[in-house]
């Protein structure tokens, strides 16, 4: 009954996707950014039924530089107060800068990786995801309504430059993941914010961003936040807000900024922003936790103007050929361990027991709401999660057990709290079915 439930899931979603598959994509470049505001019928506020953007003048662009920060000046600048920038020609070192111009040239030599794909226009009620060979996906994709957004595989690593701001210190220790974004253009996300950090690099085409301060939030419809989950989004038609309704949007304030071929823009966590893109889009980032505190002990002997390819930095995230994941938008699983054994030791313990761990629970997940107390999904979970920790099943992890676990074994439990952000493959079946 499960797998026949699962393959009319399977259909449904193909049936979906495969929706309008003859619609030309426009490929347009030179849409005005920021808009002009237009004045409205006779009695209606300025920008009603009108996309984001069109409701009030914007404060202005996002802070430019010419070149990187080092991660020091990044830190003190920008990123301990959440401040966004944009980088000009940042990665225009990058092999990728080149060579990913050309659709040949990544089916040839890319185009046995996985990807995962989604609809063009942004869909978070109701998503629709699929992973497909990047091959089938180029074959296909200005004819039909996808985009690839997907852990960066392997392999094209080592073709996208790390900018110099991230190359020593906090940042380098803590990248999570690195996603490869693609399209033919016309791609519109939802305003909606992040869990981490994101430096986010075009490679090819042109994106507009409209960036809000997350203060502004009880103004912007925004959808409650699931259980684990760091982000959210909202609920306003980015095409036609209706400003009788959501009045407030026009209070709010924000800025703007128009990426190019070679430039970067830092996405601070919790920052709003709403995305559009235009002609053939291709982009990657670099995802980061957001820490209280920055180290910079090691940047003193750190070559940070040395070019360095995203495959010469440590991830936690990755994807390669054969794998059964592709893990998007999981947490900071080394964040976990050291929040494991710091309670540890402010409760004085040698050992990590599924009850401590419990404590550890209550306190980042459950007290992270609201007017919630645990429940008994919340204790199987508990139970779950701690019989991964306890490989070996004696009840308890000592505290240098806990310091050499292997971080394979923390993926693990961050997937028990988190389902994976698109399909899982069991075999090579599932691509000659798409």
């Amino acid at each position: 009954m499960r797998l026949i439930v699962k393959t009319m899931l399977f259909w449904t979603s193909i049936s979906v996707l495969c929706m309008n598959t003859n619609l030309a994509k426009d490929m347009r470049v030179d849409v005005p950014f920021p808009p002009a505001l237009m004045p409205g019928d006779p009695g209606l506020p300025t920008g009603h039924l009108l996309p984001l953007g069109y409701q009030r003048q914007p404060d202005g662009p996002v802070k430019e530089y010419a070149q990187p920060l080092t991660p020091t000046e990044f830190w003190e600048r920008h990123a301990r107060d959440y401040v966004p920038l944009v980088y000009r020609q940042a990665i225009t070192k990058a092999p990728a800068f080149t060579n990913w111009q050309s659709d040949e040239y990544i089916a040839e030599t890319y185009g046995d990786l996985d990807v995962l794909i989604e609809k063009k226009v942004e869909d978070r009620v109701n998503p629709v995801r699929l992973r497909m060979l990047l091959s089938e996906f180029l074959d296909n994709y200005h004819e039909k309504d996808w985009y690839v957004v997907s852990l960066l595989p392997d392999p094209m690593r080592a073709e996208m430059q790390v900018p110099r701001s991230l190359l020593c210190g906090t940042f380098k220790k803590n990248i999570l993941e690195s996603n490869l974004w693609l399209s033919a253009g016309g791609t519109k996300s939802l305003l909606h914010y992040d869990a981490d950090h994101n430096l986010h690099c075009l490679v090819s085409g042109r994106k507009d961003f409209i960036m809000i301060d997350p203060k502004y939030d009880e103004k912007l419809y925004m959808a409650d936040k699931k259980q684990f989950s760091g982000s959210s989004y909202s609920h306003l038609d980015m095409d036609r807000v209706d400003l009788l309704a959501n009045p407030q949007v026009s209070e709010v304030p924000w800025t703007w900024a128009t990426l190019l071929p070679g430039d970067c823009i830092f996405i601070p966590s919790k920052y709003f922003h709403q995305v559009r893109s235009y002609g053939r889009s291709v982009a990657a980032t670099i995802m980061w936790s957001p820490l209280n505190t920055f180290d910079d002990s090691d940047c003193t002997t750190a070559d940070i103007d040395k070019y360095t390819a995203l495959s010469d930095v440590p991830l936690q995230w990755t994807y390669k050929k054969g794998d059964k994941f592709i893990d998007m938008g999981f947490m900071n699983v080394e964040v976990v361990r050291g929040a494991l054994l710091s309670l540890m030791e402010r409760e004085n313990s040698t050992k990590l027991t599924e009850e401590l761990f419990a404590l550890y629970y209550e306190l980042a997940v459950v007290n992270e709401d609201d007017d919630r107390e645990m429940t008994e999904e919340d204790a199987e979970i508990i139970s779950k999660m701690f019989g991964v920790l306890d490989k070996d099943k004696v009840g308890y992890l000592t505290r240098q057990e806990l310091e050499d676990l292997d971080i394979e074994v923390l993926k693990d439990v961050a997937r028990l709290v988190d389902d994976p952000h698109g399909p899982v493959t069991e075999d090579d079946d599932m691509h000659e079915e798409l």
